[in-house]
């Protein structure tokens, strides 16, 4: 089963479809025999079965007011291509006490999941206000979230056992559903945010963030609202 999965996640790697760090720690998992969660053989087979699915033929040539309508949209997304590739500059500014959970709707969730993999690859500190604790090591700033909430996640670890953090957040049925690796600072210190949102989130309950570094392992409890 691993050597097939293995063949597939290659494929997948060569196209270029799908998330490469997921999927790339997938390929380490099954070159090494380690376990592979159902989420991660779903998030697979999903990718595998949409690069190999059959082309419709054409039922009917599209009119000329359709052609036209179609040129003139991808005008209009040609020229937000500049304003996506603007380098994003983020200002801190000095932030008060109160809850900075956010709601995020709409439109907006694609300009949050940017953001969120911006801060999360590089490490910037993204300041929480309230902090839920289990340790040092591991850090949130809510007890609850609803859909695209923002999970705040921050920590300190010995920066002896390595540069990089393993993260991972396990839903209601004990399923990987988002995993990243974040640097750790000089100081010892990490953060990056998570959306509350997404394939494996569709059940309230109980759900799982995991932090590992090296010898140090933490994990944190939450509830999650659909």
């Amino acid at each position: 089963m691993s050597d097939e999965i293995l063949e597939d996640v290659k494929e997948l790697l060569d196209a270029e479809v799908g998330s490469k760090k997921i999927l790339q720690q997938i390929k380490r998992a099954a070159e090494n025999n380690e376990a592979i969660s159902n989420y991660e053989r779903n998030y697979v087979a999903k990718l595998i079965q949409e690069i190999h699915k059959p082309i419709e033929p054409e039922v009917e040539t599209p009119s000329e007011t359709t052609t036209a309508s179609i040129s003139s949209q991808k005008e209009q997304i040609a020229t937000l291509v500049p304003e996506l590739q603007t380098p994003l500059i983020i200002e801190h500014k000095p932030r008060d006490k109160t809850n900075t959970k956010v709601m995020i709707g709409g439109g907006a969730i694609a300009v949050a999941i940017i953001v969120a993999v911006i801060i999360g690859t590089n490490g910037i500190d993204v300041g929480p206000s309230t902090i839920i604790k289990s340790s040092g090591l591991l850090e949130i700033d809510q007890k609850s979230y609803n859909k695209k909430d923002i999970i705040s996640i921050s920590g300190k670890s010995k920066t002896s056992l390595g540069d990089t953090i393993n993260l991972l957040i396990e839903n209601v049925d004990n399923e990987l559903i988002w995993i990243d690796d974040i640097k750790i600072k000089s100081s010892g210190e990490y953060s990056t945010l998570a959306i509350a949102g997404g394939p494996g989130w569709e059940k309230s309950g109980v759900y799982t963030l995991k932090m590992k570094h090296g010898s140090e392992e933490e994990q944190i409890t939450f509830n999650f609202q659909n």
